[in-house]
């Protein structure tokens, strides 16, 4: 099925878990994709958000070639991100562009949309992690 995630083709609270995999960066109001999965979980239904690490990867976060990562002041700018000096030439986010949810932005827009976050974790082994994955409940 094709549609748009702020704007999901399904009646509300059929599903019992909704996953939102590595969009958080490609949609343009990720507040809004959350608050259509509050809508179509049934009650006590359960959310999962995979992906990227608002504070450790994304267009504010510069790679060293050491492993090391520098957060720019760019961090606190939501929404999308014009291209930056640090960005790999020709990657990703060169060709298709990127959007950013600052960490605060994510939390409250899953607190806004009526959910209870249950548990927040950084899977993975780096140092420093890329990602970032939190589990939600509908009241």
């Amino acid at each position: 099925m094709h549609g748009d995630a702020a704007r999901l083709p399904f009646a509300d609270g059929v599903f019992s878990t909704v996953l939102a995999l590595w969009i958080s960066t490609d949609v343009d109001d990720f507040a809004a994709v959350l608050r259509e999965a509050a809508r179509v979980l049934r009650p006590g239904g359960l959310l999962i958000v995979y992906g990227v690490h608002p504070c450790l990867n994304g267009p504010c976060v510069e790679n060293r070639p050491d492993g090391a990562r520098i957060v720019h002041p760019t961090y606190r700018v939501a929404g999308w991100h014009e291209a930056a000096p640090w960005w790999r030439p020709g990657g990703l986010r060169q060709r298709l562009g990127v959007r950013h949810v600052p960490l605060s932005d994510l939390f409250n827009a899953v607190l806004t949309a009526g959910l209870v976050i249950s548990g927040v974790e950084e899977p993975r082994d780096e140092p420093l992690p890329y990602v970032l994955a939190l589990r939600a409940h509908r009241g």
